[in-house]
């Protein structure tokens, strides 16, 4: 028998191997589009089943392609070897990139549609070994119990399934990974706050969870101490979770918490859409001795009593004295309970100046000359001052100082106690230098309205104008709107303008029926002011008829 022969096979068992490979070859070739199909017609595969097929089918991709280019082109030129290699490797990548380019994109998250959502993002492993399952099914759990005991939250949902946040980065200050691809869930699913947490064992076996919830910036724009992810204090379980009642303890400790910060989030919305009657109802019962014994909240106490102060004093506008008296001296007691360690004492300090403010106005509720207490103005005044350049407080803390500043000293010159210094104007400048800060908009419509009344002063009716308006446009309370579009009337009347005051005097009745709903305001304010717009209107007709000449026209032909 010839040599060859015992060296290698057959002419015909070599095409047959030849074959053999080519079809493994494009077997493998073709596993990233058969995966593509299979995601199409069923669901998506997770990242790494997927991954391992992709490499199952290279590895067997790299064999077949090898066993060819062996037998078929053993004999060929290096260059014809590495032609082959290439054209293979196209062929394998082409096929990976109509995998990943046409790959169904996965489902969308649910989106919850209430007002005051809350997300359950599930707890991560911080220490210890623990079971994911029961850690998903711990989140499950809470959901389901915080949905029946908090009424404020209009839809609670459990995502820990879902969705994986890098929650490990609530352990270190570098959170900026997390803070980004929270804000895009909570986005997608329209969440308010966002629950999460961290999961310890020790060698004892007690578990220790460490609760985190994220606030988005804009339900708390008012509060920026809330905006983002915390930690509380962490939660004990003695016996770990293999106890059916610590379970449940740690649920129910969970959902006291979160009930707290949901009651909060949903008073400063019912403040800042005009209720501060029942913003100030719902802080109380926070601020009750039950919820105050427990000093683990999300909320801290001081944060409370501060937005109790602000609710009963925007309360306090819309009374006559003595209960407007009475108010404001209930929010002052607000602002002196916070202690000079809190975080929010500069606030509370700032604050407790404007209320100095409103309390020296006396019972008329205006700058007039003789209706004022001049030593208390002139107090406050130097007071905030001192906050406006005290450079230990943050820019927002300044720049509030700052209007309040402007607001003190334009009532002093109305009242004929100094002259203009240009406070005002600088106060201006700076709010609008700032626009693009946090909170800053309430900040600018005070400013402006307090700009156009100096306008006025001066007799410059076009400036006082154009600054109503700005104030108007960032102003969202219908009180200081249905005031602001009362001055804008009068200024316009002034310019004989009488189709432009019409317009203004219905747009502030209409401020005002909409205060009316909200409790802000009597019906007996409404009908006053209706009757002195006409009058106003009248007066307006007939000087302006007497400019130009003409008797006034009335309306109706009379």
């Amino acid at each position: 028998m010839p040599a060859h022969s015992q060296d290698h096979p057959p002419d015909g068992e070599g095409r047959a191997s030849v074959w053999l490979w080519s079809l493994l070859g494009v077997f493998a070739a073709c596993v990233p589009c058969a995966l593509l199909v299979v995601e199409k017609v069923g669901s998506a595969l997770s990242p790494v089943p997927l991954v391992l097929a992709i490499l199952a089918a290279l590895a067997g991709y790299v064999l077949a392609v090898r066993a060819v280019v062996g037998q078929k082109f053993g004999q060929s030129s290096r260059r014809s070897r590495i032609l082959v290699w290439s054209t293979a490797a196209v062929l394998f990548l082409g096929s990976l990139g109509v995998l990943f380019a046409f790959r169904p994109p996965p489902p969308p998250l649910a989106r919850m549609g209430g007002a005051r959502d809350v997300a359950v993002v599930g707890f991560v492993q911080q220490e210890g070994r623990q079971d994911k399952r029961v850690l998903t099914d711990l989140a499950a759990t809470f959901a389901h119990d915080m949905a029946g005991r908090i009424p404020t939250a209009t839809g609670v949902r459990s995502y820990a399934g879902e969705v994986s946040l890098p929650l490990a980065e609530l352990q270190g200050t570098h959170r900026g990974e997390l803070e980004r691809r929270t804000a895009r869930f909570a986005d997608e699913t329209n969440a308010e706050i966002v629950v999460g947490g961290l999961v310890s064992r020790d060698t004892a076996g007690q578990v220790t969870l460490r609760p985190a919830v994220y606030v988005r910036a804009d339900q708390a724009p008012d509060s920026p101490e809330l905006a983002g992810w915390f930690l509380s204090r962490p939660i004990l379980v003695a016996r770990g979770w293999e106890s059916a009642r610590g379970r449940s303890r740690v649920s129910a400790e969970l959902t006291r918490r979160i009930g707290t910060l949901a009651e909060f989030v949903d008073a400063l919305d019912t403040w800042r859409n005009g209720s501060p009657k029942e913003a100030a109802r719902i802080l109380d019962g926070l601020l009750g001795p039950e919820r105050e014994a427990g000093g683990d909240s999300f909320v801290p106490p001081d944060l409370l009593r501060l937005f109790h102060g602000h609710a009963i004093e925007d309360q306090a506008s819309g009374e006559g004295d003595p209960g407007r008296q009475k108010l404001l001296e209930a929010a002052r007691a607000d602002y002196l309970a916070i202690g000079e360690a809190s975080p929010v004492r500069w606030r509370a300090a700032i604050s407790l100046q404007d209320n100095a403010y409103r309390r020296a106005l006396g019972p008329v509720h205006n700058c007039r000359p003789g209706t004022v207490q001049a030593q208390d103005l002139a107090q406050v005044s130097r007071e905030l001052r001192a906050f406006a350049d005290d450079q230990d407080i943050n820019e927002r803390g300044r720049l509030t100082a700052t209007v309040y500043l402007a607001q003190v000293d334009h009532c002093r010159i109305t009242a004929g106690l100094v002259k203009d210094d240009g406070t005002v104007e600088r106060a201006v400048a700076a709010v609008r230098a700032a626009h693009d800060a946090a909170g800053t908009a309430d900040l600018l419509a005070l400013v402006e309205s307090i700009a156009a009344s100096r306008a006025a002063a001066r007799g410059d009716a076009a400036a006082a104008v154009d600054r109503i308006r700005q104030a108007i446009a960032h102003e969202q309370d219908p009180v200081r709107r249905a005031i602001w579009y009362g001055l804008l009337a009068s200024w316009i009347l002034d310019r004989c303008d009488l189709a432009g005051g019409r317009a203004a005097q219905q747009d502030a009745l209409s401020q005002l029926a909409a205060a009316q709903q909200a409790g802000r305001a009597s019906e007996e304010r409404r009908r006053q002011y209706e009757q002195s717009s006409s009058a106003e209107l009248r007066q307006a007709e007939q000087t302006c008829g007497e400019r130009r000449g003409e008797r006034p026209m009335r309306e109706g032909g009379q």
